[in-house]
């Protein structure tokens, strides 16, 4: 995969992550950390896929599911 596809991959992932978990900001970083933080809650792994399922862990917690 080039750079641009890449870039184009990254892109997509962060637009479905901000739609699906609102009010959290999410972001990957030069490490290739993939992260979100909302408040004092900071999540991050290498992984985009267990970011999404940490997040759905927060938001069942903050609901008293």
């Amino acid at each position: 995969m080039g750079i641009e596809q890449t870039a184009l991959h990254v892109a997509d992932r962060l637009r479905e992550l901000s739609a699906e978990f609102a009010g959290w900001r999410i972001g990957r970083g030069g490490s290739g950390q993939w992260w979100a933080v909302r408040g004092n809650d900071l999540v991050r792994t290498p992984d985009v896929e267990e970011l999404r399922v940490r997040l759905h862990e927060f938001t069942a917690a903050g609901r008293g599911l």
